[in-house]
C-alpha cells in the first residue's frame, strides 16, 4: 500500500483548514475581568464570569479566573454586555459594560456571611465537584498534553496507580490496568457512555489527547450514573463542553515514518445553534527494532539461538476518523441536543501473534465504523432541581481478517518455503460485522438542600455475523450474541458541604446467545440464558477544615464479561469462551487528600488510597506458546491488597512537580487445582502479567515572554518506573518469563506565539536513553522516537 497518498491528502486538508481559519478569523474583542476580594484585595481563582448580551440575555462567552485573578473572554464583536461573578462563599456580582474595545474591569468581590456557615458545592469548578466526592477518585487536566503527539493512553498511563498495556507503536491494541486489574476489569467511558463497542479505530492509543478536558479515574467503587459492571474501577474522559467558536488543527510528524493531524471546529450560534466537528488521523509504519532470543533459519531448516536485534518489517498501520454533531444548547427543552455520526476506517498489518514468538509477514485486518449518537441533557426547575441526561450510539461497522500466506516469514523478514496448505496462523477471508450498541440514562433529583436521589441505567449489546471464504465453520451459521443492562438507584446526603455519604444498589442482567457446549465436550448446541444479579454499597466523606478529606467506600460488585472475552477478537488471534462466569468481588476502599498549602502562589497536593479486594471467578487472559492465540478463562479465588499516592506541588501557575507511586499485592487464593485435592503450585502466587510495583514523576515550567512578547514556552519532563514481574506462573523462578525493570525518560518542548498565542511548535523525544521497554506480556514497545508538531488554534 503506498503510503504518499495518505501524507499527502492530509497535509492539504490541514493547509486548508488553517487557510479557513485564517480568513475567517475577526477581529475579536477581549474583555478581562481582574476579582479580588474586596476586603485585602488578594486574587480570587476558580471564580465563574460569565457573559450575556443585553439585549435578548443570549450567552456570549465564559470562563474560570487563574490563580491570578484573571480570566479573559473573546467576543465577538462590539456591544453592551451583561457580566455576571458568582464564587463560592462571596456575593454574586453583576453588572453591564458598553463594550466598544477590548476592556479591563476590576471585580471586587464581598465575602457572603450567609453562606460561611453552609458550603454550596455548585459554586465549585467542576474539577473541584468531582474531587470532593466520596469515591476515590483521581484527576487529571488534559491542558498541558495538549500540544504534544500523545493519545489519550499515553496520558492516562501518568495518573497514579493507572497503567497502560500496549502490545506495540501506533495501532496496537492497548488495555487499562488500574490499581493491579487488568483492562477488561475496568471500564472506559466517554461522557458516561461505554466505549465498549466502539472499533479500535476508536481506540484510547488513538484518539489524540486534546479530545479530553479532563480524565477522572475511580478507583474501586464507581458512581451509579456511569452505570457500567466495573470491578477494578472505572475511567470517564469528559470532553470539553464551553460554548465558543473556535478551530484547532495540529500535524506532526515522527520516528518511524509516524504522521499524526487532528482538526477540531466547533460553532455557537447565538440562536443556539451547535455544529462541531472532530477528525484525525495516524499513520505509522512501525518499523522499530526489537530484541528477539530465536529465529528461523529457512536455508538449514533450523533454529538459531541468540540476543538479536531486528527491525520490524510487518507492522504498518493507519486510521482516519471523524465525529461530526449537530444540535441545539441552551433551549427551554433541552441545554444540550445533539445528534451525531461517527464514521472511521483503519487498516493494521498483524507482525507477530499474542507473543514475539510467532512471527507474521502477511497477515493484516481492517474494520470500519459507521455510528449514529444522540445527546440529550437537561436541569429543569422543579423541587430544587431535576437533572436528566440520555446518551446513545450504535455501531454499523464491519471488519475483514486476512491470511493467505502460502509460506512462513521469520524475524529477518525472509520468506521461507511454500507450505502445502496457505495461511500463517490459518487459512483466513473473514467477513464479519460486530454490531454494537451502548445507551445511557441518568436522572437525578434534588428534593431538598443536601439531598439527592439518583437513577441510571446503562444497556450494551453486541451481535456478530461473518463468514469465511475459506471454511463453512458452524458457529457462522448460529447466533453470537450479549446483552448487557446495568441499573442503579442511589440517595446522597450532603450536610453543608463537610460530610456527605451516598448509599446506592446495582442489579446486572446478562443475556447470552452462542453455539456452544456447556459442559466443555463436543456436543454443541444453541444455547440462550438470561441472568440478574445484585450489589450495591456505601460511600462516604468527611471534610476536617479545608485541607483535610477522608473517603471511605465499599461495594459488592458484578463483572460480566466483554464481547471479546465471550466471542473472540475476530482474527483468530484472541479466542472467545462462551462458558465464563461473571466476577464478583468485595471491594473496600479508604483514601486521604491533604493540601497543606493551597494559596494563590502555592499549592501542594498529597492524596493516597489503600484498597482491598476478595474476588471469585475471577477471568485471566493467557497466551499460548504453541501457537500465539490469547483467551480467557475463569480461575477462581485472587485476593489484592494495596495502595497508591500522589503528590503535586504547583508554584504561580508557571511550575510543577509531581510524582505517584503504585503497590498492589494481587495473589491466587485457589489451594487445590480444580476438581481435585491436589495442591495447587500457584497457591498464594502473584497473579502474573500484572505489574505490581510502578510509579512516575513529572515536573514543567511555564515561562512568558521569551525572545519575544507575547509568547510562551513550556517545558514538561515525565519519568516512567515499572519493577519487575512475571508474565506467566513461575514456580520455579525462570528468568525467561520474567519481565525486567523498566524505566523511561520523555521530554516535551513546545513555543507558543502569535496576537493570541495561536500558533504552537513543539518538539518531544520519548524513550530518551533508548531503554527496552515490554508491554505485560513482554512484547517490545518502540525505543527513542522523536517528534515535532505544528498547530493553530482559533478562539472567538
Amino acid at each position: 500500500m503506498n503510503k504518499s497518498p495518505y501524507q499527502l491528502r492530509y497535509s492539504l486538508l490541514l493547509i486548508s483548514v488553517f487557510a479557513f481559519a485564517l480568513t475567517s478569523a475577526q477581529q475579536a474583542l477581549k474583555l478581562t475581568s481582574i476579582v479580588t476580594d474586596k476586603a485585602d484585595g488578594a486574587p480570587l481563582s476558580h471564580a465563574r464570569v460569565e457573559v450575556r448580551s443585553a439585549e435578548g440575555n443570549a450567552l456570549a462567552g465564559g470562563a474560570l479566573t487563574g490563580a491570578d485573578g484573571k480570566a479573559t473572554i473573546q467576543l465577538g464583536k462590539a456591544g453592551r454586555y451583561t457580566v455576571s461573578v458568582s464564587l463560592l462563599g462571596y456575593r454574586k456580582h453583576s453588572g453591564t459594560v458598553d463594550l466598544k474595545s477590548s476592556e479591563t474591569m476590576a471585580i471586587k468581590m464581598a465575602v457572603d456571611e450567609k453562606s460561611l456557615g453552609e458550603v454550596v458545592v455548585d459554586g465549585l469548578s467542576p474539577t473541584e465537584k468531582v474531587a470532593r466526592l466520596a469515591y476515590n477518585v483521581s484527576l487529571i487536566e488534559t491542558d498541558k498534553f495538549k500540544n504534544t503527539t500523545m493519545d489519550l493512553a499515553s496520558v492516562m498511563d501518568r495518573i497514579s496507580g493507572v497503567r497502560i498495556r500496549q502490545g506495540g507503536g501506533v495501532g496496537s491494541d492497548a488495555d487499562v490496568s488500574l490499581n493491579g486489574f487488568s483492562g477488561r476489569h475496568v471500564k472506559v467511558f466517554i461522557d458516561g457512555v461505554p466505549m465498549e463497542g466502539m472499533s479500535s479505530a476508536f481506540g484510547l492509543n488513538n484518539i489524540p489527547a486534546g479530545l479530553a478536558k479532563r480524565i477522572e479515574v475511580y478507583k474501586g467503587v464507581v458512581p451509579i450514573e456511569l452505570g457500567g459492571d466495573a470491578l477494578g474501577g472505572a475511567i470517564n474522559i469528559v470532553t470539553d463542553k464551553s460554548r465558543r467558536t473556535r478551530v484547532n488543527a495540529s500535524y506532526s510528524f515522527g520516528s518511524f515514518n509516524t504522521h499524526k493531524t487532528n482538526v477540531y471546529a466547533e460553532y455557537t450560534a447565538k440562536n443556539g445553534f451547535h455544529v462541531s466537528l472532530n477528525a484525525y488521523q495516524n499513520y505509522s509504519d512501525n518499523d522499530y527494532k526489537v530484541n528477539i532470543d530465536h529465529y528461523t533459519d529457512f536455508t538449514n531448516n533450523s533454529v538459531v539461538y541468540g540476543d538479536f536485534e531486528v527491525r520490524r518489517f510487518h507492522a504498518r498501520y493507519h486510521n482516519e476518523a471523524a465525529v461530526l454533531k449537530v444540535g441545539v444548547v441552551d433551549k427551554p427543552f433541552a441545554d444540550r441536543l445533539l445528534l451525531g455520526f461517527t464514521g472511521g476506517y483503519e487498516y493494521k498489518e498483524t507482525q507477530n501473534a499474542s507473543n514475539m514468538n510467532w512471527v507474521y509477514g502477511a497477515r493484516y485486518t481492517t474494520a470500519s465504523t459507521l455510528m449514529p449518537t444522540l445527546t440529550y441533557e437537561k436541569r429543569f426547575d422543579v423541587l430544587e432541581g431535576l437533572h436528566v441526561s440520555l446518551n446513545g450510539n450504535y455501531n454499523f461497522g464491519k471488519s475483514y481478517a486476512a491470511d493467505t500466506a502460502s509460506c512462513n516469514y521469520n524475524w529477518l523478514g525472509e520468506r521461507g518455503p511454500d507450505k502445502s496448505a496457505p495461511g500463517e496462523l490459518s487459512y483466513t477471508k473473514y467477513h464479519y460485522r460486530d454490531h454494537n450498541g451502548a445507551a445511557n440514562l441518568a436522572i437525578a433529583l434534588f428534593p431538598a438542600p443536601g439531598h439527592s436521589v439518583s437513577v441510571s441505567s446503562t444497556l450494551t449489546t453486541f451481535s456478530r455475523s461473518g463468514k469465511d471464504e475459506t471454511v463453512s465453520k458452524p458457529e457462522y451459521d448460529h447466533p453470537q450474541k450479549s446483552v448487557k443492562a446495568t441499573s442503579g438507584l442511589s440517595y446522597k446526603y450532603d450536610y453543608r458541604g463537610i460530610w456527605n455519604t451516598s448509599a446506592f444498589v446495582k442489579n446486572y442482567v446478562n443475556h447470552l446467545e452462542a453455539w456452544l457446549d456447556p459442559d466443555g465436550g463436543s456436543n454443541y448446541r444453541d444455547m440462550s440464558s438470561t441472568e440478574s444479579y445484585w450489589g450495591g454499597g456505601l460511600a462516604t466523606t468527611y471534610f476536617i477544615g479545608k485541607r483535610l478529606q477522608l473517603r471511605l467506600s465499599y461495594e459488592y460488585a458484578y463483572r460480566l464479561p466483554t464481547s471479546r472475552e465471550l466471542f473472540g477478537s475476530g482474527d483468530d488471534i484472541e479466542r472467545g469462551n462462551a462458558t465464563l462466569k461473571p466476577e464478583t468481588s468485595n471491594n473496600v476502599n479508604l483514601g486521604v487528600t491533604v493540601r497543606p498549602m493551597d494559596t494563590p502562589a502555592h499549592r501542594l497536593t498529597i492524596d493516597a488510597a489503600l484498597q482491598y479486594r476478595d474476588i471469585n471467578d475471577y477471568i485471566r487472559r493467557t497466551t499460548n506458546n504453541d501457537n500465539g492465540r490469547a483467551s480467557s478463562s475463569n480461575e477462581g479465588g485472587v485476593r489484592s491488597i494495596g495502595g497508591d499516592m500522589s503528590l503535586r506541588y504547583t508554584y504561580n501557575g508557571m511550575l510543577f512537580v509531581g510524582a505517584n507511586f503504585s503497590y498492589f499485592d494481587m495473589r491466587s487464593m485457589m489451594k487445590y487445582k480444580t476438581g481435585t485435592q491436589s495442591l495447587s503450585l500457584n497457591y498464594k502466587e502473584r497473579i502474573p502479567a500484572m505489574p505490581y510495583m510502578y510509579g512516575n514523576a513529572e515536573a514543567g515550567v511555564s515561562l512568558n515572554d521569551v525572545v519575544v512578547k507575547g509568547t510562551l514556552l513550556d517545558i514538561h519532563y515525565m519519568m516512567s518506573y515499572v519493577h519487575e514481574f512475571n508474565y506467566e506462573w513461575n514456580t520455579y523462578n525462570n528468568s525467561e518469563l520474567e519481565v525486567p525493570t523498566q524505566i523511561s525518560h520523555d521530554i516535551n518542548i513546545s513555543y507558543s506565539f502569535g496576537r493570541q498565542r495561536e500558533f504552537t511548535v513543539s518538539a518531544e523525544c520519548r524513550n530518551i536513553f533508548d531503554e527496552r521497554l515490554y508491554d505485560n506480556f513482554k512484547m517490545q514497545k518502540p525505543g527513542r522516537s522523536f517528534a515535532f508538531k505544528v498547530a493553530y488554534n482559533f478562539n472567538k
